[in-house]
């Protein structure tokens, strides 16, 4: 290729060059000249978009307004009474679902025990098992009627409740237990996640060699006598625990007391010796049961320990 040609193919290619560049600067300059004719009535434009908008906002916010407080009014106030109503019959439902069962008693036992005194026996069952309860009771009779008394009943448990010795001048035979009021306790199942294995670990007291004597006489007055032991297999020792024994003849219960301890230290093994005072009828089979409130802190007595010396604190001599 000669140079002649080679200038001629450069000029041509320049030529085009400057072509696009005069079309593109041409396109630039037809938009600034269209923007400068055209701005006032496209400013023009949007104030009125942006007036639509608004208004159109206004519009919605009045009718919803109108709405509320005029023409939906009364279909509104009962929808929600009707939401209030059902929720609260739900809520009711629910409740009376997770409500704790009442406790049931026995019919009453009476005892003579010479003297003109009796003992008075019911049994009281509590159903529930997540409630524990705390009750008072009291006995009435020909004639009287007992002190009111406080106790407390575990989950799932039935107890004794007694009066022991009440005097009377007369022969009782009809005898009515009564629980005057009950406040209900649910179990706590953030702490305790499993109570069956909760109590089990509390109340493992095992009960060994019991043992009825029949009555011997001492200055004219039978006297009877239980002897058994308890051994505190739980890792934890008690204030005041208290143990019913129940003498039976067969099923039948014909005899009841009650005896508190002290203190049960935990792993200790105590015997228990108990007289009764009056003539029994024949016994088959002795029943003794413990009784500790478990959920009571008082029923607890402080671990107890020695003190030592901690070598972290000790300073070096050399």
């Amino acid at each position: 290729m000669g140079q002649t040609q080679l200038i001629d193919i450069l000029v041509s290619d320049m030529d085009q060059i400057l072509l696009e560049e005069e079309k593109e600067f041409k396109k630039q300059y037809s938009f600034s000249l269209w923007w400068v004719n055209h701005r006032d009535q496209i400013k023009k434009i949007s104030l009125w978009i942006l007036i639509g908008i608004d208004t159109l906002l206004v519009l919605v916010v009045l009718w919803g307004f109108l709405d509320s407080f005029a023409l939906s009014y009364g279909k509104e106030q009962r929808a929600v009474a009707e939401t209030v109503v059902y929720n609260q019959e739900d809520l009711r439902a629910y409740s009376v679902a997770r409500a704790a069962s009442p406790l049931t008693e026995s019919d009453t036992r009476i005892f003579s025990i010479g003297d003109q005194r009796f003992d008075f026996y019911a049994n009281v069952e509590n159903p529930n098992l997540d409630w524990w309860a705390e009750f008072t009771y009291k006995f009435t009779y020909d004639g009287g009627e007992t002190k009111t008394v406080k106790s407390f009943i575990l989950p799932n448990k039935s107890k004794p409740v007694v009066e022991l010795a009440v005097t009377s001048s007369i022969s009782l035979r009809d005898v009515t237990f009564q629980i005057l009021d009950t406040t209900w306790h649910r179990v706590d199942h953030t702490s305790i996640k499993d109570y069956v294995t909760w109590e089990k670990d509390r109340l493992n007291l095992e009960i060994k060699d019991a043992v009825y004597f029949e009555a011997t006489k001492i200055e004219d007055k039978p006297i009877s006598r239980t002897s058994f032991s308890v051994e505190n297999n739980t890792a934890f020792s008690y204030y005041r625990p208290t143990f019913y024994i129940l003498l039976k003849k067969g099923s039948s219960v014909v005899g009841v007391n009650r005896t508190i301890l002290e203190t049960l230290e935990s792993g200790a093994k105590q015997q228990v010796d108990l007289n009764w005072f009056g003539v029994l009828p024949s016994v088959s089979q002795i029943e003794v049961i413990p009784e500790i409130n478990l959920f009571d802190s008082m029923s607890y007595q402080a671990l107890s320990g020695s003190s030592t010396i901690d070598a972290r604190t000790l300073e070096l001599k050399y």
